[in-house]
C-alpha cells in the first residue's frame, strides 16, 4: 500500500508539472563487479524527468531507475569489490548528469548514498589479489634472476670480456688483474670448452657432411660462377676438389 501510495503521488507530482524532477525512495540495487558472479550493493536516489508531451507514463519513475543502474553497472564492472570507495565517488560523477533513457523521453539522474560489499567475499577477493600481487612480483624476481645468471654466462665463456668487466669496476687494482684473469680461464676451462663462434667455413663444411653429388654439384656449379664473377679464378679451381672430397667422388685423374 505505501509503495502504491509513493507511486501515485509520484505520477501526480509529474502530471502537474512534466518537467520537474522528483526524487523517490532509495533504491538498494546489486551491481556487477569485475568478477562477473559477484555484486556491490548500491544505494540510489534517483531523479527523473519527463520531456515529453503530456502526462508522464505510470512506469516513468521505474524507467529511470533501470537507466541508472545501466549506466551504473557500466562503471562498476570495472571494479572489484575491494574498490568500494572508489567506485561510491566514480558513480557520484557518472550518475551526476541529466542523462534520456533510450528513446523513452525520460530523463535520469541520480545520487549515490552508499557502495558496499559482502565482508566476506571482499575479504576472498583481497586474499586473491594479493597472491596475484606476490605472484607479478615473483615474476619480476625470476626474470631478474634469469638475466642476471645469461650475463654471468656470457662472462664466464669469455675470459677476455669478464676480466674487462672486473677491472672497469676496480682500475685501482690493476695489480690483481692478471690473477684475475686467470681465474676467469679456469673456470672457462672447467665449466665447458671455450665457444668457437661461426664462421662461413664452418657453415659450409656443416652442410657439406654427408651432401649427395647431386647437391654438391649443384652447390659447386654456383660457387664456381660466383666466384668467377668477382674474378677470383684461383678460388673457382681449390673449391672443385673440395666438394668433390666431400661428395665422396674421384678426382680428376
Amino acid at each position: 500500500m505505501h509503495h502504491r501510495r509513493l507511486a501515485r503521488a509520484f505520477r501526480e507530482q509529474l502530471a502537474a508539472d512534466p518537467h520537474r524532477g522528483a526524487v523517490g525512495r532509495p533504491h538498494v540495487v546489486a551491481l556487477r563487479s569485475a568478477d562477473p558472479a559477484l555484486r556491490f550493493e548500491a544505494k540510489l536516489f534517483v531523479e527523473c524527468q519527463w520531456s515529453g508531451a503530456g502526462a508522464a507514463p505510470p512506469a516513468a519513475r521505474e524507467i529511470a531507475a533501470e537507466g541508472i543502474i545501466r549506466r551504473a553497472e557500466k562503471v562498476s564492472q570495472d571494479r572489484t569489490l575491494t574498490e568500494c570507495s572508489r567506485l561510491h565517488g566514480e558513480l557520484a560523477i557518472a550518475l551526476l548528469r541529466w542523462e534520456l533513457v533510450e528513446d523513452t523521453k525520460v530523463r535520469a539522474r541520480a545520487h549515490c548514498a552508499s557502495v558496499t560489499a559482502d565482508p566476506e567475499l571482499a575479504s576472498a577477493v583481497a586474499t586473491r589479489e594479493e597472491a596475484a600481487r606476490r605472484q607479478v612480483l615473483l615474476s619480476w624476481q625470476h626474470e631478474q634472476r634469469e638475466h642476471d645468471a645469461t650475463r654471468l654466462r656470457s662472462l664466464i665463456v669469455d675470459p677476455l670480456r669478464a676480466t674487462a668487466w672486473w677491472f672497469a669496476d676496480n682500475q685501482d687494482k690493476i695489480e690483481e688483474l692478471s690473477e684475475v684473469a686467470k681465474v676467469f680461464l679456469d673456470l672457462r676451462a672447467a665449466l665447458g670448452p671455450a665457444r668457437e663462434e661461426d664462421t662461413a667455413g664452418r657453415v659450409l663444411d656443416e652442410f657439406l657432411d654427408g651432401v649427395d653429388s647431386a647437391e654438391g654439384l649443384r652447390l659447386q656449379l654456383y660457387l664456381q660462377r660466383v666466384f668467377g664473377e668477382r674474378g677470383r679464378s684461383d678460388l673457382v679451381e681449390r673449391i672443385d676438389p673440395v666438394l668433390r672430397d666431400a661428395a665422396g667422388e674421384p678426382g680428376p685423374s
